[in-house]
């Protein structure tokens, strides 16, 4: 998997002047879910495919809107809900089948600021019904700071309290009840839905993944997930540690493939809570491996206001299908 890193301003260079048959975006309640689209020419876009999670109401009503200025009739919405996983999997299913069967052979995914629940049903989705030559290139828009003005870092953060906890639909894996239970946390800000996960699961072993502290962007994030790592720490004994690279999915499914080595025979539920790119990195991974669960957990509330203020950098990758092993 070849990534391209580069300044947003520079992104329509780096997506090529050819058409494109199908754009895939989310309309959230962030500004940066439009930091995509306006660093590439929408009028290469033949098709759009916009999602909106109707379960955050009015507050997605003018980025919702921006996009259908921007599109035009070209824009197709889908609905997606936090609180609703089975009618927002047979839209994801319905219409990425029907907009890939349109003789689509380039499809563009902005995965900002999708819900990372709802990327990887996409994901799932994307695999299923590509063409063999279909070309997939998924691309990313950085944050300068999330939780915008909260210091120190231990008061960082972008959601609150835990309404559900489930499988993945689509990668629920194959618990075996006589097995032992190995459950990976890819840890980011959100250490009360990470303690949540863990009551939820009941695992016997427990390991924790924080992002390489030496990539780039990961650097200004570093000290708040390791605070968000130390106070896990502190609660759960004889837990295992180890890193993984944010913004390298085939690098981050490799890590999470040597984690799960550490434990052999055991039940393996994977909980993707770090940046959307290593989400991809751990669907890929569930994709291959169809024995491997992946979690989520619903939260309550989101830190609306001030949840990301937009960076100046994207990061652009493209896949194979994923076959199963």
């Amino acid at each position: 998997m070849n990534i391209s890193v580069g300044k947003l301003t520079n992104l329509g260079c780096a997506v090529g002047t050819g058409e494109v048959d199908l754009f895939i975006g989310s309309a959230s309640f962030e500004g940066r879910c439009r930091s995509v689209m306006q660093n590439v020419d929408s009028g290469r876009i033949k098709r759009a495919l916009v999602a909106v999670n109707r379960t955050f109401g009015s507050r997605l009503d003018e980025n919702e809107g921006w996009f259908g200025e921007v599109l035009g009739d070209r824009i197709e919405h889908l609905d997606v809900f936090s609180h609703d996983p089975v009618s927002t999997l047979l839209n994801v299913q319905r219409s990425v089948r029907r907009l890939l069967e349109l003789n689509t052979r380039s499809v563009i995914v902005d995965i900002t600021t999708f819900t990372r629940e709802s990327l990887i049903m996409l994901v799932h989705a994307l695999n299923q019904h590509r063409m063999r030559d279909t070309r997939i290139t998924f691309i990313y828009a950085t944050a300068s700071e999330y939780s915008i003005g909260s210091l120190p870092d231990s008061s960082r953060w972008l959601s609150a309290g835990v309404r559900h906890v489930w499988p993945v639909l689509g990668f629920t894996g194959q618990m075996i009840p006589s097995r032992d239970t190995h459950m990976i946390i890819m840890v980011g800000f959100e250490d009360e839905r990470a303690l949540e996960l863990i009551r939820w699961c009941e695992p016997t072993h427990v390991s924790l993944g924080i992002c390489d502290p030496t990539e780039p962007d990961m650097q200004s994030h570093h000290a708040t997930n390791e605070q968000r790592l130390f106070r896990l720490r502190s609660i759960l004994p004889n837990v295992s540690e180890f890193r993984f690279p944010g913004y390298d999915a085939s690098a981050t499914e490799a890590a999470l493939k040597a984690q799960i080595g550490q434990f052999r025979d055991c039940n393996v539920v994977i909980a993707p809570m770090n940046t959307k790119i290593s989400t991809v990195g751990a669907a890929f991974l569930a994709l291959r491996d169809q024995s491997i669960q992946l979690c989520y957990a619903n939260p309550y509330f989101y830190n609306f206001d001030n949840y990301s203020r937009p960076g100046g950098d994207y990061y652009l990758f493209s896949v194979p299908a994923v076959r199963s092993e």
